[in-house]
């Protein structure tokens, strides 16, 4: 605009006004005529932001109320945005709270390589990332400069579902751990290390301290490219000094004697050690030898020194000289690579330490006195002899050999003890009082088979020679065929190493017969009656004894009335710290209560268990 021309029409370059239309400033309302406010920029002003206002408008029956003027449509339109605007919610949302947060874990895929003799399978390293504002996952896969592989985004950034086997839905972030392995779209990938940030959130949210970042596997086309170890090279560098030294001999050279220098200043220079072994074997002894150590080629010799009507073969030579390893090595087959030999040195004697010949800890305990001044020279040590105590002779007792499987124990046995084997004695007058009495359980098998849940047995103990018996009882559908299940014999108790006796069964007892376990959860009415007739035998069918362990439920069993039953009796015993079996709850419910043969049916008066206490 020019200012030196006047501001009338057409001296204007151009229209300020767009809308030329006149403004209304009347409304009518509810309560009768509004003026709209306007700014000076000729704008409507918005009306001034009253909560209390939208709180009213939330009851239906504000439009009834002519106290106040009425809002209109565009007031209350223009409120509800400005409110909107202005609005700061006291829980953000994820998109808000985890704005730019994101999770990283590393991990690895295994990808099968075929037709490829070198290797059969690569680890291919990979970077999951998990955005926590919206859940989405993202996997990439560094690149590596001439791979030969399309390397990159791996999986694009979405919501990734989870497999049907493990309850579908999507990845969260509770799924993601190191350690654990993710499923996505039908390939396994295996986390191994996450950064600083995931761990701290983790540890913040979850309250749980992830494990260590591992590394990844090594696969064989990794292996490659890594530089030979140290002893690799090392025999390599042998193995060429060898050929080196092979081809200047073959075309006339000359060996060179590396050891020369030390045969000319060392020959003939020998030190002597005193050394014994204690021979730990069931026979055998302390045996003495003299150790030589020769200085001109570093090789060892040992005698035994071996006392008149030792009962050993003369020979007395224990290890030929030669050279004495410290890491013994047998080659399975001629021509294959061995370790470097590590021989020992005169720094490795000392006396009351220990050297391995043959696999033998032999003791070095004393020198003699060149060897003595050698050391002080050599090495500026002295070498002290360490006094030694001569074990006592103690006479080994024979011990019989174990049982062959030959007839019984006592026949192989009496074989043993004399050249004329005589026939084992039996107790007869227990053979003919106890021939026809046999103890019948009912029992189960306890090795939490399922398919053994429905099997019932019954074992017999013949009182007469203590030999057991098993049979199976006929169950439909059950699989098994009924009858015998283990033959009637003596058998022993694994736990006891000794035989079976009447003493080890009793209801609640669990027995191994034959490698299977046994429950025993019943028997019949001649059982119970035979053990209630010797409770010095039988401790748990002793009512005395039984009733005496209950001193402590006195109290528990006034509060009581009428029948108790025999789970409820056990529950009692156990919270006041008593150990109460079954067949005692047995002998108690036959005594004070209902003549039964399983514990599932006992029950105890309590009136006469009280009276029986007092």
């Amino acid at each position: 605009q020019n200012p030196t021309a006047p501001f009338l029409p057409g001296y204007v370059p151009h229209e300020l006004r767009t809308n030329h239309a006149k403004t209304q400033m009347l409304a009518y309302g509810p309560g009768g005529s509004i003026d709209k406010p306007l700014t000076s920029a000729g704008k409507l002003l918005l009306p001034k932001l009253d909560l209390s206002v939208l709180q009213n408008l939330n009851d239906p029956f504000h439009r009834y109320d002519l106290t106040n003027r009425s809002v209109t449509h565009d007031e209350r339109r223009d409120m509800k945005d400005s409110s909107r605007n202005t609005y700061r919610p006291a829980l953000q949302p994820a998109w808000l709270k985890h704005d730019r947060q994101v999770l990283r874990f590393f991990g690895y895929f295994q990808e099968p390589v075929h037709e490829n003799p070198k290797e059969t399978f690569r680890i291919r390293t990979c970077c999951i990332l998990f955005y926590l504002e919206d859940g989405t996952m993202m996997v990439s896969e560094p690149k590596l400069e001439n791979s030969g592989l399309n390397q990159g985004t791996f999986v694009k950034r979405h919501r990734i579902p989870k497999p049907q086997a493990l309850g579908g839905g999507v990845y969260g972030y509770e799924d993601l751990r190191v350690g654990r392995s993710v499923s996505i779209y039908s390939r396994v990938f295996k986390l191994v290390g996450a950064d600083e940030y995931t761990r701290q959130f983790y540890q913040a949210v979850v309250g749980e301290r992830m494990m260590e970042n591992e590394d990844p596997p090594m696969d064989s086309f990794r292996a490659a490219d890594l530089p030979d170890p140290e002893d690799l090279v090392t025999a390599r560098r042998a193995a060429l000094q060898e050929a080196k030294a092979y081809n200047e001999i073959a075309v006339g050279g000359c060996c060179r004697n590396e050891k020369l220098q030390q045969y000319l200043e060392n020959d003939r220079k020998v030190l002597r050690f005193h050394a014994f072994w204690d021979d730990h074997t069931k026979y055998g002894s302390r045996k003495y030898y003299t150790l030589h150590y020769y200085l001109a080629d570093d090789t060892i010799e040992m005698l035994e020194n071996l006392p008149r009507n030792s009962g050993c073969a003369p020979y007395p030579i224990f290890w030929r000289r030669s050279p004495l390893r410290k890491n013994p090595h047998i080659s399975p087959t001629p021509g294959m690579l061995e370790p470097p030999p590590q021989i020992y040195k005169p720094e490795d004697l000392i006396c009351g330490q220990t050297i391995d010949v043959l696999g033998r800890e032999i003791v070095l305990y004393d020198c003699d006195e060149f060897t003595r001044d050698f050391y002080v020279q050599y090495m500026d040590f002295e070498q002290a002899g360490v006094k030694i105590d001569h074990p006592p002779l103690t006479h080994v007792k024979l011990q019989f050999p174990p049982y062959n499987g030959f007839g019984s124990e006592e026949d192989s046995l009496a074989s043993c003890k004399g050249l004329m084997p005589k026939q084992p004695r039996r107790d007869e007058q227990k053979l003919l009082v106890d021939a026809d009495k046999v103890l019948r359980f009912e029992a189960l098998l306890a090795d939490d088979v399922e398919e053994n849940e429905n099997r019932k047995f019954v074992v017999a103990i013949y009182l007469g020679d203590d030999s057991v018996g098993v049979w199976e009882l006929k169950q439909r559908n059950s699989g098994h065929s009924e009858g015998k299940f283990a033959s009637k014999s003596r058998k022993k108790n694994p736990a006891t190493r000794t035989w079976f006796k009447a003493v080890d069964f009793y209801v609640g007892a669990e027995v191994s017969i034959n490698a299977s376990p046994f429950l025993l959860v019943g028997a019949d009415d001649k059982a119970l009656s035979y053990m209630e007739e010797h409770p010095d035998q039988f401790e748990v069918s002793n009512v005395s004894a039984v009733v005496g362990k209950l001193q402590s439920l006195k109290g528990w069993l006034q509060k009581q009335s009428g029948q108790i039953s025999g789970a409820e009796l056990q529950r009692a015993a156990q919270d006041s710290g008593l150990s109460l079996c079954a067949h005692e709850v047995l002998t108690l419910s036959r005594a004070f209560g209902r003549n039964v043969y399983v514990v599932a049916e006992a029950a105890v008066d309590a009136s006469q268990l009280l009276g029986a206490l007092n």
